[in-house]
């Protein structure tokens, strides 16, 4: 679908989920990709796959809410690759807690890996692709990142996110003409981390964790989840010449929420 080839790509928590299903669009495409991830098993798996399909890929293990970590994956990514076109923000958690049993470590996990990460990685990365007069930025926002849109038991999870979608519309106005920034906003993604937060949400609710997640789809207008592909689909298409006009914005991909969710 679209052409890729020569463009080198970067996709932070690309060892699983919707980060790996992006790398692998991506590649598809005909992208170099710089892997990143916390797990050095799942980077390398990811990193495999892309060489297996004949693009080139390295991984790396790195912390993006760490400026010097920043400052090493951008080091040995241009030392591998020379430029980066696309970067996607992906990294992030989520944890189902109320408010009041938010710990101070919970807050800061959240804000700095999500919204202090994609900062910190703009930061790092967009200068380059100003002066080289061309690059693609896409974060990963949320559809619980809109106005009205919040979920209970997600506090620092919605506050991280508002911030990734206000830090995507100030960069894609200082870094324009050249670089486009939009955030992509998944729904409920059937991912290893989704698991997790069903069976988190059964646990305060004294129900089964298959029980809540049937809760989850059926309050869906397309009546399945989403899968990893689906935003990969998007990103990707915010990455192409398709989409060369289109910069701050928050694309929601979230099989109809929250029209029909609950309060």
């Amino acid at each position: 679908m679209y052409d890729f080839s020569g463009r080198v790509a970067i996709v932070t928590g690309s060892g699983r989920g919707i980060g790996k299903g992006t790398a692998l669009r991506l590649a598809k495409e005909g992208a170099d990709l710089v892997i990143i991830d916390l797990n050095k098993s799942n980077a390398e798996s990811t990193a495999n796959e892309i060489k297996a399909m004949g693009r080139k890929a390295i991984s790396l293990v790195a912390d993006v809410s760490s400026a010097s970590e920043v400052d090493r994956i951008k080091k040995i990514s241009f030392e591998n690759f020379g430029k980066v076109d696309f970067l996607v923000n992906n990294a992030g958690i989520s944890r189902y807690k109320s408010i009041l049993d938010s710990t101070e470590e919970d807050w800061d996990q959240h804000i700095d890996i999500m919204a202090k990460g994609t900062f910190l990685m703009m930061k790092a990365f967009a200068g380059e692709m100003m002066k080289q007069k061309f690059g693609r930025i896409v974060n990963l926002g949320s559809y619980v990142a809109q106005l009205n849109c919040t979920t209970k038991y997600f506090g620092p999870y919605c506050a991280a996110k508002f911030g990734i979608i206000g830090l995507t519309q100030v960069a894609a106005q200082e870094f324009a003409p050249f670089v486009t920034v939009n955030a992509v906003g998944p729904g409920d993604v059937a991912t290893d981390m989704m698991e997790v937060e069903w069976e988190q949400e059964a646990g305060l609710k004294n129900k089964t964790a298959v029980e809540v997640k049937e809760e989850y789809r059926v309050r869906l207008l397309l009546q399945e989840f989403e899968m990893p592909v689906d935003i990969a689909n998007a990103i990707a298409h915010l990455c192409s010449d398709q989409a060369r006009h289109v910069t701050g914005a928050h694309h929601i991909v979230s099989g109809g929420l929250p029209y029909l969710a609950k309060a």
